[in-house]
């Protein structure tokens, strides 16, 4: 079960991972640095040609899309390395930090694969130990959609973000109860349908390898880049960041738990390597090929970033604006001018920068195509002081706190006022922490200003915040670190041997781990958990391994459904007795694939006849007709009978108004034949009746 999880795991990489490792090895792209930064390719690529093949109406599945990135990165390889003789120019202007290991293995891919080692065991521990099966998945309401649209994917083979919904098939859409739609990011849909169509597992258990592939691989990766560029100078303040990428409980784990937004976790994954990309075009020594080289990674992994979850773009622009205002302000340190207007001159170009910002960020908030995001609205969970305290003890809304890594994270910021070219990074981790605490409290305008690009969600806030942190404990890690190590050689009077530098780095890097994560790990029948992490480890387990609204019981009883009835036959339901589910996870064709926004205007008329008055079908022609339009030929009910309590139904369901042509319906009513009874659970055939 695991052993298979894992093998799709590496087949996934390898088709997320592969393709833009090619390409950039053949534009000489060192090893490690054309890995870290491979997915930003790959993702768009992936959603470029599911856009292409809908239009062409070519079907997109593993073999066609990631045969096809491979071919075109194989040629592309090819013939920049051996027919054209492309020259590496090893890895963009960064110094060579020499090899190791008696030269077999270089300190940048020592540190990469310390990176995606550490963080393959601490999210695989996690997954296996609290997942329970790699079949698991979390019954809440996002995952209706993440599980349904992947296996409409599946199901059609379109994979376009223009043609995205749970009726993708030519069959569905014409049935389609809310027709309509537009642009939505579906970067993560197609990851996860790669696994689907590799290795014919199912949406739930391709939806975990896609986050594992994200969490464990993708994030670390672009984590190494970003320190890699970052401290090119400072070599051993990169291994650091290994200890810390995965230790926040606000990202990415209270985002694999809470709605569930994948999405939205997958596009934040990619953000440290989009900024490293960024970085890079700054470094000194970089030429200008090498910078329209870089422009055109970057552009890729805007492309990305906004095909996963476009938020992600004003999260990366979060991290990237104190450092566009710092640079702005070194400008005219390359002109000819005094020393006291040069600092006159500074602040003028650093405020000139700032207000470029401003107005871009509200030029962006008043754009009318954004206006359904910025405008909607997350009532305030705290007040001022409460969301201050949240954000200062590193919780993020998750319940504690983690005091070490605040400890780090002031200790980082210390750390960068005395070396004032990295202060930009505090001042990232600051403005990313005043968009949370305003958006917790806030229940203005403000709040919509700041957060409303996250759909003033505190859960996504948090989970921005959280992320820039990850640098600053890695900057406070190795501050800690040089403090040691400044005391022992004192008490030496002499170097520190590599042996002890490094065993005091290994033990610095444990006690964050165990400090972050340690206290937050509950006892066997233990409920206690002193930690913020507690929140991550109870909420893996609580929303992936226990069901809810769709038990194990209706679960077998749909799977005797789907043996009993034709694939393609129409099966009427109520999404919120947990049917919701039957179409993403099991693949039963329901008509009612979603939980809510019934009852309005670009809802079909046979839609609302049918939920109204469905039980009606022997006295009303309209019923009848609405019921062939559709082709509707079962009837499904997973509750018969109960009265409404919140554990068998989705909150979506209300007090079951809209759906009393259905819930109405009985074994003894005229027109329904019962096909399998369980319990409270029951399937109809739909009989023919005389009007």
């Amino acid at each position: 079960m695991w052993g298979l999880f894992f093998l799709a795991t590496v087949i996934v990489a390898i088709s997320l991972f592969g393709p833009g490792f090619l390409v950039l090895r053949g534009f000489g792209v060192s090893r490690c640095l054309a890995f870290s930064l491979a997915p930003l390719l790959g993702v768009a690529a992936y959603v470029v040609i599911g856009v292409a093949y809908e239009k062409l109406g070519i079907w997109s599945s593993w073999v066609t899309q990631a045969g096809l990135l491979f071919i075109v990165a194989a040629i592309i390889f090819s013939v920049l390395r051996f027919a054209l003789k492309w020259k590496p120019t090893v890895s963009f202007s960064l110094s060579d930090h020499g090899a190791i290991l008696g030269g077999r293995l270089s300190f940048d891919s020592a540190c990469l694969l310390g990176y995606v080692a550490f963080a393959c065991v601490f999210a695989g521990g996690l997954f296996v130990w609290y997942l329970g099966s790699p079949y698991s998945y979390a019954q809440q309401f996002d995952n209706i959609s993440h599980l349904g649209t992947i296996q409409s994917f599946v199901n059609s083979g379109v994979w376009s973000p223009f043609a995205s919904s749970l009726y993708s098939s030519a069959s569905d859409a014409a049935i389609n109860p809310l027709p309509g739609g537009g642009f939505y990011p579906t970067a993560w849909y197609s990851v996860a349908a790669l696994a689907v169509t590799s290795m014919g597992v199912t949406t739930a258990f391709a939806e975990n390898v896609a986050n594992f592939v994200f969490a464990a691989l993708v994030l670390p990766a672009g984590s190494f880049a970003f320190m890699r560029v970052l401290f090119n100078d400072r070599k051993a303040a990169i291994p650091f960041g290994a200890f810390c990428t995965l230790l926040f409980a606000g990202f990415p784990w209270m985002i694999i738990f809470f709605g569930p937004l994948y999405p939205n976790m997958s596009a934040f994954c990619l953000i440290p390597a989009a900024a490293a990309t960024f970085l890079l075009m700054f470094q000194p020594g970089c030429s200008r090929k090498q910078r329209i080289g870089l422009v055109v990674v970057f552009f890729s992994a805007l492309l990305s970033l906004a095909l996963a979850q476009p938020n992600a773009v004003f999260t990366l622009a979060v991290l990237l604006a104190p450092f566009c205002i710092w640079q702005a302000s070194r400008i005219p340190l390359s002109m000819k001018c005094k020393e006291k207007s040069c600092v006159v001159m500074r602040i003028l170009f650093g405020a000139i920068a700032l207000a470029i910002i401003y107005t871009i960020w509200m030029a962006c908030y008043n754009a009318p195509f954004l206006a359904s995001v910025v405008q909607h609205t997350w009532l305030p969970y705290a007040d001022r002081l409460e969301a201050f305290e949240d954000a200062l003890v590193v919780g993020f809304m998750a319940e504690g706190s983690q005091i070490v890594l605040a400890g780090l994270i002031i200790i980082g910021a210390a750390w960068t006022l005395w070396h004032r070219r990295y202060l930009w990074l505090s001042f990232s981790y600051a403005f990313a922490c005043l968009i949370f605490v305003v958006n917790g409290y806030s229940d203005g305008s403000l709040k919509h200003i700041f957060g409303g690009f996250w759909y003033t969600d505190p859960w996504r806030c948090g989970a921005m915040a959280s992320l820039v942190g990850i640098f600053l404990a890695a900057v406070g890690l190795y501050a800690c670190w040089c403090g040691i190590i400044m005391l022992v050689e004192k008490a030496r009077k002499g170097s520190v041997p590599l042996p002890v530098s490094t065993a005091i780095a290994a033990c610095l890097a444990l006690f964050a781990v165990l400090g972050s994560t340690f206290p937050g790990i509950p006892a066997p029948g233990s409920q206690t958990g002193a930690i913020a992490f507690r929140s991550v480890l109870s909420g893996l387990h609580t929303g992936a391994s226990v069901a809810s609204v769709y038990d194990d019981a209706e679960q077998a009883f749909v799977r005797q459904v789907k043996h009993m009835v034709p694939s393609e036959a129409l099966i009427i339901n109520v999404p919120d007795d947990g049917s919701a589910f039957a179409f993403g996870a099991d693949d039963l064709r329901t008509y009612f694939r979603y939980t809510r926004d019934y009852d309005v205007p670009r809802e079909t008329m046979e839609s609302r006849i049918i939920r109204d008055n469905l039980c009606e079908i022997a006295a009303r022609e309209d019923v009848r007709k609405a019921v062939s339009a559709i082709n509707g030929q079962y009837v499904l009910q997973l509750d018969q009978g109960e009265p409404y309590v919140v554990s068998p139904h989705l909150f979506t369901y209300g007090e079951g108004e809209q759906w009393r042509g259905i819930d109405s319906i009985r074994d003894d009513t005229p027109g329904f034949e019962v096909v399998l009874a369980e319990g409270d659970m029951r399937l109809y055939k739909i009989t023919p009746v005389e009007g």
